[in-house]
């Protein structure tokens, strides 16, 4: 298994090389502009594609999506033709502001609000821009269409939601069809529209996907993603029309997936291979879990046992699946694979994946309204991931849907900026990001070039974002549990949680105490950062240290990791108390308190120990509170890979010799790992 540790220190580097490329501050456009016009912006339905300064103040802002938070000016690199910027704006002009003022703040999420205004009835579609051209400043005005404002139930019962809708399936329905993944997505997209013209072309590709010949083969290959969404979209295809030429191949699909499930129920970019005795379900080989194609594969399972596919395999997949991503409740986003949650409120897609493979249940109320909520709040994180944000972008919108109209609307509210900067002229979208964040790019650099993520239509993406309110499939809200919808209470608690690490700053001490307790795991650990800075917070230890023992379990883990950042030697005994506490997560929070502790902990390296021995346990049965074993495997790094890494002199060798046993025992290999410094130590 790949460390959660060793995934976030990869993307921290990647963050950190970007950062090396990018000038340290915004360069003045009008004095230069030798910049990688490759790497550019759509500007809405302007017709205009731009150059913006692209750089996040730290890791964890790009993370926030606050990558172009410094620009003020924009770079004109493509005026598309007969566009509404066509004849009235040339390349290399550089926009400065909007309505006669310079921009203040960020330059494409004010040219962004600043479209969106435009487009309203009482504008008349008019965009002014101020603009230096060739030396001199001026002022200009787009004429855009004019299509509305959202409505406060976005994309339901909105006028403008269904114009950008009709507009980008009259795009969807001219792209090609492809027998590949992208190809299937396009194809559920083309379902969810309710568009019965659409049905024989669909039907027609269905049956392709379909062959009668189909025979899968359980070995190694980067089958899960193709699998999975083949299925996924072969599977909503039946269940809209009943055609049952696919249901030899959703059976195939289905059975298959269950069967190459792995022991935990997650998948590689494959198939997890036999155990050594050869039965089914072993653990997933180097390169490791990959959670974004086994989410789909875990989901299409779901709907191909809601399509009649019938195995036993089925049923223990659909729980074995659930057990493991449910384990993440109440913790964080689902991380890259076996690993610790993620600590944003999602990462690329995945917590919106987990919510709707937990929605289609139908009695997975717990997790689906948990997920649901995360990725109401997730708003600030679309744009950042791992490859890319293709995945976030086509799932983000469903998952939020999972937890009923509203909380899908407060969604779309806050991103609606973004999703009206992505949209063209002629009601197409394009995909703009890059490896973690980052401008995006056409095939040849034009305002109308083809654009999307590895072959992932941006315009089907948003197609299924604005078809939300048909719910003509599944994914898109059909037969929708409404137990699973969050309150009105709920999808504001989302909203504000998710800007929480702004709001922060500005909060009373009492008030960020408040939020060690908040339902998300994301803004406890915010609200510990910010209260352990605070010049007070030492002498709230004795306060802290009753509040990581009190009855409330989400205050227990706040005041816990809060007292690990201010590193009170007092916290020490309340710390070894908490290793061995029932609350899995607190043990968690403990034993990062102890690491973060350092040479402050030494002096309980014996109650540690004692605390490692006591709570191995074994790889089998599994222990599905803690499948991977990641508890263990926490306390296990705090002291191997920190206060014993260089010496274990004077420790007890009957405490040692057991706990290096213990740990070697842990199903997590990052766990293992970091006994291989201290076994140098060791006599023979």
């Amino acid at each position: 298994m790949k460390s959660m540790i060793c995934v976030a220190a990869m993307a921290v580097m990647i963050a950190s090389e970007l950062l090396a490329a990018t000038p340290s501050v915004p360069p003045d456009l009008t004095q230069s502009n030798t910049v990688d016009r490759k790497l550019t912006y759509n500007l809405g339905a302007t017709g205009l594609r731009g150059w913006i300064y692209t750089r996040p103040a730290n890791f964890f802002e790009s993370q926030q999506s606050r990558t172009t938070t410094a620009s003020r000016q924009i770079l004109v690199t493509h005026v598309g033709a007969k566009s509404p910027a066509d004849g009235v704006m040339k390349v290399n002009d550089v926009i400065l502001g909007v309505d006669g003022k310079l921009f203040s703040d960020d330059a494409r999420k004010s040219i962004a609000m600043a479209i969106q205004e435009a487009e309203k009835q009482a504008n008349g579609g008019m965009l002014k821009l101020r603009i230096w051209r060739a030396g001199n400043t001026e002022d200009v005005q787009l004429k855009l269409k004019v299509i509305g404002t959202y409505s406060d139930t976005a994309p339901y019962n909105c006028p403008k939601s269904k114009r950008i809708f009709d507009d980008a399936c009259r795009v969807l329905e001219k792209e090609p069809l492809q027998e590949d993944i992208w190809g299937a997505v396009n194809g559920l997209a083309l379902l969810a529209t309710g568009n019965p013209e659409y049905l024989p072309r669909v039907r027609e590709f269905a049956r392709k996907m379909a062959p009668p010949t189909l025979k899968l083969e359980l070995k190694d290959g980067m089958v899960a993603w193709d699998w999975g969404y083949r299925n996924l979209f072969l599977c909503e295809y039946y269940l809209l029309t009943g055609d049952k030429e696919v249901l030899h191949a959703i059976n195939e699909y289905t059975i298959s997936l269950a069967k190459g499930q792995s022991m935990y129920g997650t998948f590689g970019h494959g198939i997890a291979p036999p155990t050594p005795d050869g039965t089914l379900h072993g653990s997933i080989p180097p390169y490791g879990p990959v959670n974004a194609a086994g989410l789909v594969a875990n989901l299409s399972i779901v709907v191909g046992k809601k399509c009649g596919a019938k195995d036993p395999e089925i049923e223990r997949a659909i729980q074995t699946a659930s057990r493991f991503f449910g384990y993440f409740v109440d913790k964080g986003a689902i991380p890259y694979g076996e690993h610790l949650p993620w600590p944003n409120h999602d990462n690329n897609g995945k917590n919106a994946m987990a919510a709707v493979m937990f929605a289609l249940q139908g009695n997975r109320i717990t997790e689906t309204k948990y997920f649901a909520k995360m990725v109401t709040a997730s708003y600030q994180n679309r744009e950042y991931g791992h490859t890319g944000q293709g995945f976030s972008y086509l799932w983000g919108a469903l998952g939020a849907n999972t937890g009923g109209p509203a909380a899908a609307a407060a969604f779309l509210k806050e991103a609606s900026w973004h999703l009206d900067l992505v949209r063209r002229c002629d009601g197409s979208f394009t995909y703009d990001g890059g490896e973690q964040y980052g401008p995006g790019q056409t095939d040849d650099n034009t305002y109308y070039g083809k654009s999307g993520y590895y072959g992932l239509s941006p315009t089907a993406t948003y197609v299924l974002t604005y078809s939300l309110p048909l719910k003509e499939l599944c994914i898109t809200g059909k037969d929708a549990n409404q137990a699973n919808w969050l309150s009105k209470k709920d999808v504001a608690e989302a909203i504000a949680s998710g800007r929480f690490d702004l709001d922060r700053k500005t909060k009373s001490t009492d008030e960020i105490i408040a939020a060690l307790g908040d339902w998300s795991p994301v803004v406890r650990g915010w609200a510990a950062e910010e209260l352990a800075k605070r010049p007070e917070a030492k002498a709230l230890v004795p306060q802290l240290i009753a509040m990581s023992e009190g009855n409330d379990a989400y205050i227990r883990q706040g005041a816990c990791e809060t007292l690990g950042l201010i590193k009170s030697a007092e916290a020490l005994p309340v710390f070894v108390r908490l290793l061995t506490h029932e609350d899995r997560w607190l043990r968690v929070k403990a034993a990062n308190a102890l690491k973060n502790m350092g040479d402050k902990a030494r002096p309980v390296v014996t109650d540690m120990l004692t605390a490692l021995v006591a709570t191995a346990e074994p790889l089998q049965p599994i222990v599905w509170d803690d499948p991977i074993q990641l508890t263990h495997g926490e306390l296990a790094e705090a002291l191997f890979g920190g206060l014993l890494r260089r010496s274990i002199d004077g420790v007890d060798r009957k405490l040692l010799y057991p706990s290096i046993q213990a740990v070697s025992r842990n199903a997590d290999g990052m766990a293992r790992m970091h006994l291989r410094p201290e076994c140098h130590f060791l006599n023979p």
